[in-house]
């Protein structure tokens, strides 16, 4: 089965739409989304029914979560992001609300184990962001693969056993026997690693293979929509440096 996984859309129809035709291409057989379709982007409502449609599965990521009540975003360090999810808030459809208010925080599809952020902590959104937390992480999933977003960065972590550990140095890799991966699929909407093209990952689990996949998309389109809706300047350059 060909799955194709992506998260952290974050409003970005134009992106997501680039990635759409990307995992088509690649003969995807399952979509699964792991959160964060809202939040920061121009086309929230469009996003989320785009994924209600065509995704199989579809995780809750914090921007859905406090784009939708269920929590607050005082805690967030973030006054752009703050900003952004008071706006999107106030354009959610009632749809768009009643479809985010049902999704769960896991759910796995053996051999894969799917969520947003921290496996450790679904609710509480801690970030894996260094081969520790991964190594951290591998302890409350049981499934061969864990599938991760929330950092905006792609990252395949290896478990060999339980005292060997390391990260992959490429971003395509065959699981061995005994082996289990962590994998963060990146970002659809706002990659952060310095690398502004977007990103979803393909797992073929009948040859037990990941691999991060780029895709380049209209940039400016989405820029030029975020302005005349009065986003944050920040939130509209850092889509074209990755960051």
């Amino acid at each position: 089965m060909k799955y194709g996984i992506f998260s952290d859309i974050h409003g970005n129809l134009e992106a997501l739409l680039q990635v759409a035709e990307s995992m088509n291409r690649y003969g995807v057989e399952r979509r699964v989304c792991l959160g964060d379709i809202v939040g920061y982007g121009p086309f929230p409502n469009e996003c989320v029914e785009w994924v209600a449609e065509k995704s199989d599965i579809v995780i809750l990521g914090n921007h859905d979560s406090v784009a939708v009540g269920r929590e607050s975003s005082e805690e967030w360090n973030n006054y752009n992001a703050q900003r952004a999810i008071e706006w999107t808030r106030n354009v959610l459809k009632p749809s768009t609300i009643a479809f985010l208010e049902k999704l769960l925080l896991t759910t796995s599809e053996a051999p894969l184990f799917f969520t947003h952020a921290s496996p450790w902590s679904p609710a509480g959104w801690k970030y894996v962001s260094s081969l520790d937390d991964a190594v951290d992480a591998f302890s409350f999933f049981t499934e061969t693969i864990g599938f991760i977003g929330h950092t905006h960065w792609p990252m395949i972590a290896i478990m060999q056993d339980e005292q060997s550990f390391r990260i992959s140095e490429t971003l395509f890799y065959t699981v061995q026997p005994g082996q289990r991966l962590l994998v963060n699929d990146g970002s659809v909407g706002q990659p952060r690693d310095r690398n502004p093209l977007a990103t979803w990952c393909l797992c073929d689990t009948e040859k037990m293979t990941v691999e991060i996949v780029r895709v380049a998309y209209d940039i400016g389109k989405t820029q030029d929509a975020m302005r005349k809706l009065g986003l944050a300047e920040f939130l509209i350059n850092r889509l074209s440096e990755g960051r």
